[in-house]
């Protein structure tokens, strides 16, 4: 098309792709900017140009221009029309964001598992819920199972970022991820039942599933769960398969299939997590359980770290013939999340919300893996684990420092850290460590943190790596 100045910027729509058509506007127009085919000043078409040009409604082109300025790509001028907007390289959608927190100046809690509110779109936030409250809520509950909107932009993202085709599964939206799992479970509250699931796993993850069910552990090394080592009578288990918490260890391709032959066997289900290992986009991706074993596979998730767990969403995917005893169990739960919630949810993973934060996060992340491996791969005698994804790692001790007495000086010394035992099931063998997390503080808080490490490890009489010694950090 050819705006007014004269300047090239082919945009096309194509009515036969399942993304919307304001959506792929939108798309187009944000390369065109940031390419510099529309530079910074540049007057845009009116919308009713553009959708002259397009053959389109006006309002997709509304719409397609209400995303643009949700994300600061233009602005407007009153009565003078719209224009790239003038941006900074904070603003850059491929760098990320300025807002960060001030450093904080008491004791800096490493405790794995605390969200950020950093590279969070808030512009397209402000813009989502103006637009759901353009119209009078409804009257009526929404539906049960969610949203047909906010459903399908699930399965939209699932196909853009896990490659997942769901043509044989249900997606159900639920009120928070402690109720995703209880319905995940199968049978639950009907009768006894036996999970098998990681060892080590999160500790709040394990009470959880154990206030409805029998916990029984899955030993963990370092491809993944032991999917030939499941305990005897689970009616169900729940692995991570791209990042196991607190190790980062990844399930092998051959162990997705072994625990998908073990679940025919034993006409099992598994429950696998849709945004596990997240934060590294240069790790090549491994196909989910789901897409190796469709109809034994449930898949849950959550929008608290793409987005912020206030909004108190979280979703399954469900083969179509689980969903209908799924379904019958949610009026037993919690109130389903409001309209308003879904709508803007939906308007968010629409506008690619989700994606572009975890764009931002990575950079953001991926500088601090690289203090961790400064400051503690100088020490022969630890290992790194788990440091490759996510945002928390685990450092392994030599048997001469315990976890405690460390976790311990280092809490008198104004740094909180979580051993690597809380993370094991009850009478198993814990290994010897301690569990950082580090996405939740700035730069300059990290390197505060990790100075005081340092010089723990140091009087404590770990020794350091001398010239022409080398090893390997997992």
């Amino acid at each position: 098309m050819r705006n007014p100045q004269g300047l090239r910027v082919p945009i096309r729509v194509d009515r036969h792709l399942p993304t919307p058509l304001h959506d792929q506007m939108a798309h187009q127009l944000r390369q065109a900017i940031d390419s510099g085919q529309l530079a910074a000043g540049t007057r845009m078409p009116s919308t009713r140009t553009m959708a002259d040009v397009l053959q389109v409604s006006r309002g997709v082109a509304l719409a397609a221009y209400e995303l643009l300025f949700a994300d600061g790509y233009v602005t407007g001028k009153h009565g003078s029309g719209t224009y790239v907007a003038i941006r900074t390289p904070a603003d850059d959608p491929g760098a990320p964001r300025a807002t960060t927190p001030a450093p904080a100046q008491g004791p800096v809690d490493l405790t794995p598992g605390q969200p950020t509110s950093e590279a969070f779109p808030i512009a397209a936030w402000r813009a989502a819920w103006r637009r759901a409250s353009h119209h009078a809520p409804p009257i009526d509950e929404p539906p049960a199972a969610g949203l047909p909107e906010l459903r399908y932009a699930i399965t939209a993202l699932l196909r853009d970022t896990r490659g997942l085709v769901l043509d044989h599964h249900e997606v159900i939206v639920v009120s928070g991820h402690a109720e995703a799992l209880r319905l995940a479970l199968p049978g639950a509250g009907d009768r006894p039942v036996t999970i098998g699931l990681e060892n080590p796993a999160p500790p709040e993850f394990r009470n959880a599933i154990a206030r409805h069910a029998t916990v029984l552990p899955i030993p963990v090394d370092g491809a993944g769960a032991r999917a030939d080592l499941i305990p005897p009578g689970c009616d169900a288990v729940i692995v991570t398969p791209e990042r196991n918490d607190p190790l980062g260890a990844r399930m092998s391709i051959d162990r997705r299939h072994t625990l998908s032959t073990w679940a025919a066997d034993h006409n099992a289900l598994i429950i696998e997590p849709a945004f596990d290992g997240v934060f590294n986009p240069s790790i090549n991706p491994r196909p989910s359980v789901l897409a190796i074993d469709p109809s034994r596979t449930i898949m849950y998730g959550s929008f608290r770290d793409l987005l912020t767990p206030t909004l108190r969403l979280a979703f399954l995917i469900v083969p179509q013939h689980l969903a209908a005893g799924i379904e019958a169990r949610l009026p037993y739960g919690p109130e389903p999340p409001s309209h308003m919630c879904q709508q803007v949810a939906a308007d968010l993973l629409r506008a690619g919300c989700p994606t572009r934060r975890v764009d931002r996060l990575s950079s953001l992340y991926a500088q601090r893996r690289t203090l961790l491996h400064q400051s503690l791969g100088a020490y022969p005698d630890t290992s790194l684990l788990g440091s490759d994804t996510g945002s928390a790692a685990t450092l392994l001790l030599p048997p001469a420092l315990p976890a405690p007495r460390l976790t311990h000086t280092l809490r008198d010394r104004g740094v909180i850290v979580t051993t690597l035992a809380d993370y094991y099931h009850p009478h198993t063998h814990p290994k010897n460590g301690i569990v950082l997390g580090y996405g939740h503080l700035d730069e300059v808080t990290l390197r505060r943190a990790l100075r005081t490490l340092t010089t723990t490890l140091d009087d404590q009489g770990l020794a350091r790596r001398t010239a022409g010694r080398t090893r390997t950090v997992a």
